[in-house]
């Protein structure tokens, strides 16, 4: 995610989805300069200098703010550490930060993020960029707008996933498409846990089976094991859903002399200039150039990316006492979840 996106990805993904990894979306901004770069591996730092005109090299992150004292830090590294890094960027002045996702390991790390980061002045995006993307903007628009009467359910199906390394992605895209509805409860089912010293120390980054959010307003979100990378915006008058990560939209609706609702293709926004992991960086550069909707927009993103992590350990809580639902404030504070599978963290 740093600097070179999978070839599978760059293969399969639609358009919406690039540039993806932060060096390219950097390179592809004109008011944007890659200005340093430090990885814990020298050779992956020397293969990302080579492919993005040889910035200077950096033997660590410390190193790196002092000599180049960015205004936008992006943070690709693995969940492991990253609070430590978002901490020291604060501390050196940096007030524009792209960081992947997850966004810590706990929830003691979390009370200290949400204290750096819901200031007025700290702008932060994060690696759950679907809502940046067209199709999904577009299908949230069309809800949001009534057309089709009020919003009831949205379901997240992204398969067999992992906690930690896929549905931080999901849990962003309830969020945003529920717009801002308070959290009632949380209940789920997962695979196995294994615990470390502590009960509510998670070592590994179990399998999500179900997760159930019960938000104000009797709306409801789901995240399945179904395939298809989906998202359904179910309302009262039809339902719209974002298929394929965005390669095609669909409406469900009646249509005249029809019985049954039916499936039916509908017509996509077409990609702006600024797509993928570049939309999220613009909104970061339109935030300090003082744009008064990119720092509206950007509020509602650190909300919501706090608020998602934090609901990763409500699932956590829920599961722990058999799938019970679990209401926000009552989720303990001693969670931690390393998220390791296959010998490497989330």
């Amino acid at each position: 995610m740093g600097a070179f996106t999978s070839p599978a990805v760059r293969r399969d993904a639609p358009a919406c989805w690039f540039p993806l990894a932060h060096a390219e979306a950097i390179a592809a901004h004109p008011g944007l300069t890659l200005a340093g770069l430090t990885d814990s591996d020298p050779a992956a730092a020397q293969r990302a200098a080579n492919a993005f005109g040889s910035p200077p090299i950096f033997s660590d992150l410390p190193a790196l703010l002092v000599a180049t004292r960015p205004e936008l830090l992006c943070v690709a590294t693995r969940t492991l550490g990253r609070a430590a890094i978002i901490e020291q960027a604060v501390a050196s002045g940096i007030r524009m930060l792209h960081v992947e996702k997850p966004l810590c390991n706990s929830m003691q790390e979390l009370s200290l993020l949400q204290s750096l980061l819901t200031h007025d002045d700290m702008h932060v995006t994060f690696g759950t960029i679907r809502r940046l993307m067209p199709p999904y903007q577009a299908a949230f628009a069309h809800v949001a707008s009534g057309a089709l009467g009020k919003l009831l359910e949205v379901q997240v199906n992204l398969g067999s996933g992992a906690l930690c390394w896929t549905h931080p992605h999901s849990i962003d895209l309830l969020l945003f498409a529920t717009g801002g509805r308070a959290v009632q409860d949380v209940s789920a089912t997962l695979g196995p846990v294994e615990t470390g010293s502590h009960p509510h120390e998670v070592r590994n980054d179990p399998e999500v089976v179900s997760v159930t959010i019960r938000f104000e307003d009797a709306c409801v979100g789901r995240i399945t094991r179904a395939p298809g990378a989906d998202l359904i915006l179910a309302c009262e008058k039809g339902a719209l859903a974002v298929e394929a990560d965005g390669h095609r939209t669909r409406l469900l609706a009646g249509g005249e002399g029809s019985t049954y609702p039916a499936w039916a293709p509908w017509p996509d926004a077409a990609p702006p200039a600024e797509a993928g992991t570049l939309a999220a960086l613009k909104q970061l550069v339109d935030c300090l150039d003082g744009s008064a909707e990119a720092r509206s927009a950007n509020a509602t993103i650190k909300h919501d990316m706090l608020r998602g992590q934090h609901l990763l350990f409500a699932i956590l809580q829920s599961n722990e006492q058999g799938g019970a639902p679990v209401l926000p404030e009552d989720v303990a504070d001693d969670w931690c979840i390393w998220g390791q599978s296959h010998g490497k963290f989330a």
